[in-house]
């Protein structure tokens, strides 16, 4: 019996080695920090050697333990299970309502309001207003946000002239803000070029068939995605048939169509856009850099998302939390604050260029409008990970992310939205599902988008029943 105890123990103290990597040293709390990020190998120059070697060099004395994880939220859940969790944890925001609800997070208002390391009204109110809003919950916030990834109308300028050239009696102007739903589907058609065969030699537009495209289309058709209290899918109602539709012409069955299960493939449309062979591509700030390293010399520019009626941009954002087991919470607050500062905001942007800081003042400055890029040494060579933006090419690459944060002259409402809600994660698993249903011809729009909110209110329901709050009263659509 004695033995079996004893391997018992061994089992529960190796597991909870593998689990925490702290582990390993015994140090003061007040002199350590674990600083978590998701990101890929290359991002190591920005928030390793520029961030966590920056932030010790602030701090005397101070050892910034970095960590970087494809997939960081299983770690975040793997550790809070156990009663850890890192210091510093950079996360995307799709998940901060679930962290929030299981208390994963520490509430950053005491810090927030603090008189010497807190935020002032100014520095409060440089921070994009809709992200900023987002982040509180019951009037509490819980992250500081890093970035505002939007999503664009990509477009080949050279497919664009070709077509004018060939067609001087029935032109196309170049996608800009003031487009239609009406002018894409034009586009659209007129640059989808076929053989005497019929077969497809160049598509008009394309994309990766995810939640993103359609919250865009039903937030521009004048609906949410949620009821008020967020218990309530609402994304099948007439305006939601309405922005599947649109989906479904844009896309016809024989494009080239990739999903979430099909994302880590090299075979999406963002690889025909890179060759030549699509005329517009709907994807986010971050594919810029990543195709003009693949392809330089690839004449493109990004344009603001068509409007229909009202204007509206789908952004996301990634955000820095601090874990509620946090050692030492003060300090992590420091670094936090310090990581979305405007000096290391411009940093962020100068470095990678993958989605604007969140912050007003980065994107209306000059630094905004040209970047260096990431260059990385590897045997004796210079090699180029993220490539620089001159000036003369802000116009075409970086110019259209202003227009997500700036107030209609008409409405005064600014395009840019996020959508977040405690079940938001499922409800855009079921969308993608119902869009790939819609485009394959499997279902109509609306049985597709009525599947959709079913399954997502059976998630729900369940949810609350196994934590014994009340069923949702729901009314038909």
């Amino acid at each position: 019996m004695r033995s079996s105890h004893t391997l018992l123990i061994v089992i529960i103290l190796g597991t909870a080695a593998a689990l925490w990597p702290w582990q390993r040293t015994l140090r003061d709390p007040s002199h350590e920090l674990l600083m978590t990020v998701w990101g890929m190998p290359f991002e190591d120059l920005l928030f390793e050697d520029h961030y966590a070697r920056g932030f010790e060099a602030r701090h005397p004395g101070l050892a910034v333990n970095y960590q970087r994880y494809y997939d960081v939220i299983p770690k975040y859940e793997a550790w809070h299970a156990v009663g850890r969790g890192a210091d510093v944890m950079r996360t995307p925001i799709n998940v901060y309502h679930a962290m929030v609800s299981k208390g994963m997070v520490r509430p950053l208002d005491e810090y927030i309001a603090d008189p010497v390391l807190g935020l002032t009204l100014e520095e409060q109110t440089d921070y994009f207003p809709q992200l900023w809003d987002a982040l509180a919950i019951d009037g509490v916030r819980y992250a500081l946000p890093s970035d505002n990834a939007q999503y664009g109308l990509y477009y080949n300028k050279t497919l664009f002239d070709a077509h004018n050239a060939a067609h001087p009696d029935d032109p196309l102007s170049y996608p800009h803000a003031d487009w239609t739903w009406d002018d894409l589907r034009r586009a659209a058609r007129l640059l989808t070029l076929t053989d005497a065969t019929g077969r497809v030699t160049q598509n008009g537009i394309a994309f990766d068939l995810w939640a993103w495209p359609f919250l865009t289309f039903l937030y521009q058709a004048g609906a949410v995605a949620w009821d008020p209290d967020q218990t309530t899918a609402l994304i099948n109602t007439p305006a939601g048939v309405e922005a599947l539709e649109l989906i479904v012409t844009l896309v016809p069955r024989n494009a080239p169509i990739r999903s979430y299960e099909m994302a880590d493939t090299a075979s999406g449309p963002d690889a025909l856009f890179k060759v030549g062979r699509l005329a517009m591509l709907l994807d986010g700030s971050w594919r810029a850099p990543n195709i003009e390293l693949d392809n330089p010399g690839l004449d493109f520019a990004i344009a603001p998302l068509p409007r229909h009626r009202r204007r509206a941009v789908i952004s996301g954002s990634v955000i820095w939390c601090i874990s509620a087991h946090s050692r030492n919470p003060e300090m992590a607050w420091r670094m936090i604050r310090w990581l979305t500062d405007r000096e290391q905001s411009l940093t962020y942007w100068n470095m990678l260029r993958v989605a604007p800081p969140a912050r007003l003042s980065v994107i209306r400055s000059d630094e905004f409008r040209s970047t260096a890029g990431t260059v990385a040494a590897e045997g004796g060579r210079r090699a180029v990970l993220v490539p620089p933006m001159p000036p003369e090419r802000f116009a075409d690459r970086a110019a259209w992310l202003e227009y997500a944060i700036t107030p209609d002259p008409q409405t005064g409402e600014r395009p840019g939205f996020l959508v977040l809600a405690p079940y938001q994660a499922d409800l855009e698993a079921q969308i993608t599902r119902a869009i790939i249903d819609a485009v394959r011809g499997e279902k109509s729009p609306q049985a597709a988008l009525d599947e959709a909110v079913r399954a997502t209110h059976a998630i729900i329901d369940r949810d609350r029943a196994a934590r014994g709050l009340p069923a949702v009263v729901r009314h038909s659509r």
